[in-house]
């Protein structure tokens, strides 16, 4: 897999940035960890704070987005977040809890008063699909891709960077998976991509703490795209560039439409 990516910012891991990459990640682990049932708030807010825009907290983007909050479900050991500024809703049934994917591209344009693009991505999700679709955004100013995922697919936050570093060389994914499970979907952003020789790593900015290094982990291209499978991503970026991230998609063989 050939990455076709022309300069970009690299940190001393080999991670290549989307562009701003870095910067949404440093705001995102900034913010940690994510108040309970507000995954999709808190990468909608990472977005917008990373594109210079000054919004309250995770709440604003919640109750924005429409989104209801349930039974928390957190990775073990985390102590959990309540520190609620407003009165968001709440149920007690979990598959009646969360935030679609159309009410958090809204409180991101909203929020960000037309100045940002929120432009939904799915379809048939395979590697070379989710590489095409990361690789075509290099020609944007800055983009933030929240992707809402199936966290059960994805490999063990803690894997060795040995076996990572293997995983590069050889195209053999690491053996662990992950030991966190949350039911339903999951929202994380990808922020980069580090490419070797046989294998492509995505570096994966998740909602807490204990879940990589302070929040980030780098996951097999393979694993990201069986997570995405029926699901998909918000690519949010400058209003203005809201054709070429279609045109990205499309080139990619995916469709620029809703998937809630």
């Amino acid at each position: 897999m050939t990455s076709g990516i022309d300069g970009g910012q690299l940190d001393l891991s080999g991670v290549r940035w989307l562009p701003g990459g870095a910067r949404l990640a440093a705001v995102a682990q900034a913010e940690l960890p994510q108040k309970d049932g507000l995954a999709a708030a808190f990468c909608g807010l990472a977005a917008l704070r990373a594109a210079g825009l000054d919004v309250a907290d995770q709440d604003a983007v919640a109750a924005a987005a429409g989104t209801v909050r349930g039974p928390a479900v957190r990775p073990p050991g985390e102590p959990g977040r309540r520190d609620f500024r407003l009165p968001l809703p709440v149920v007690d049934d979990p598959a009646a809890a969360g935030t679609r994917a159309s009410g958090l591209a809204a409180a991101v344009e909203t929020l960000s008063r037309g100045a940002l693009a929120a432009v939904p991505v799915t379809g048939e999700w395979t590697t070379g699909a989710l590489f095409d679709l990361l690789v075509g955004l290099w020609d944007v100013p800055r983009v933030a891709v929240l992707a809402r995922i199936d966290g059960a697919e994805l490999g063990a936050h803690d894997t060795p960077e040995r076996a990572l570093l293997d995983y590069l060389d050889t195209g053999l994914p690491p053996l662990w998976t992950s030991r966190w499970r949350p039911p339903g979907g999951h929202f994380v952003l990808l922020a980069g991509i580090r490419i070797g020789a046989e294998g492509t790593l995505l570096s994966v900015v998740d909602t807490y703490p204990s879940l990589g290094d302070h929040g980030r982990h780098d996951q097999p291209v393979e694993w990201v795209t069986a997570a995405l499978t029926g699901l998909g991503v918000l690519v949010v970026v400058d209003a203005e560039q809201d054709g070429v991230v279609r045109a990205a998609a499309r080139a990619a063989g995916l469709s620029p439409s809703r998937w809630d």
